[in-house]
């Protein structure tokens, strides 16, 4: 039996995160089951994973800090940028950077920075993923984005790998970050492991593998997050009228006057729950018609 709720799987390598999703839909018996953030196959860690009606909530979810882990491997580089993909260039010279040299070239992609995606990536282009685009042979001329890079530490210096630790924001390539770690040294880089540790609130911490959650799952003791802890970034506001709690379960304005909002920009997010703390909606302020407009309905059925 499945509730409405998120789960933090730790994925494990070699599965896409569709396919932790199918096991999971299969495991639950559940219709509706979504992830918030694609992991590439090569990458294991934090993938959060939205079941039943929290899949409405996904797009609210503030994960716009993400932080990984892993290994760059420098002197070679293949299509994909990682270790999965089909090596295009080795590099001949030598590899023996200092410490020193290569935590330069990581200090220099602190902050707002400018990236291209990777040609396989799930980054749509005129409706289609861009892998579909390289898996054809069809060059696309790939839009660049703008990610801010928050911490770049360097955690082990042994040629020709190198152990490292990002914090970032969302829609950061990290398999992008480690080839422009290679072309700025000279000699070409790909990614050779990454893990995810973070993606907003979700976190390792409060992780479970995909065999774990099989096993724990039959017995129905899931480490769930229920709605309301994942949205916790957003304010709330308790609905106790009885008449306003039906009116925000059918999804039907509710004006400011029926309910004490707090100081609200327009369009600003916001919690309602009922008297007993239990979820009712996530609305929006609209501050033309002094109200709140039912963006997801969670009371009910």
């Amino acid at each position: 039996m499945s509730g409405d709720g998120f789960l933090v799987i730790d994925k494990p390598e070699g599965m896409t995160s569709q396919q932790v999703v199918a096991r999971i839909k299969r495991r639950l018996r559940c219709r509706k089951v979504g992830h918030t953030g694609t992991l590439d196959p090569l990458a294991t860690g934090v993938l959060p994973i939205a079941v039943n009606r929290a899949t409405r909530l996904i797009q609210f979810l503030d994960e716009g800090r993400k932080v990984y882990s892993g290994e760059i491997e420098l002197g070679v580089e293949s299509d994909t940028l990682d270790r999965d993909g089909t090596v295009i260039r080795r590099h001949e010279g030598p590899l023996d950077f200092s410490r020193s040299e290569i935590e330069a070239v990581f200090a220099g992609y602190l902050g707002e920075i400018v990236q291209i995606p990777p040609r396989y990536s799930a980054i749509k282009y005129r409706g289609r993923p861009l892998y579909s685009y390289a898996r054809a042979g069809v060059e696309v001329e790939i839009p660049e984005r703008r990610v801010e890079i928050f911490s770049f530490e360097l955690l082990a210096c042994e040629p020709p790998r190198l152990a490292f630790r990002v914090v970032c924001s969302k829609g950061t390539y990290v398999r992008s970050l480690a080839a422009d770690v290679g072309r700025d040294l000279g000699c070409g880089a790909l990614i050779w492991s990454l893990r995810r540790e973070a993606s907003g609130p979700f976190s390792l911490e409060r992780a479970i593998t995909l065999s774990g959650f099989e096993e724990l799952a039959a017995g129905a003791e899931l480490p769930w997050w229920s709605p309301l802890e994942a949205l916790d970034h957003l304010p709330r506001l308790t609905v106790d009228d009885p008449q306003c709690v039906t009116m925000v379960a059918h999804g039907r304005f509710l004006p400011a006057s029926r309910v004490v909002v707090p100081e609200l920009e327009d369009g600003e997010r916001i919690l309602l729950v009922d008297a007993a703390g239990d979820f009712l909606a996530l609305a929006a302020f609209d501050t033309a018609a002094a109200g709140l407009r039912m963006l997801r309905v969670m009371s009910g059925s």
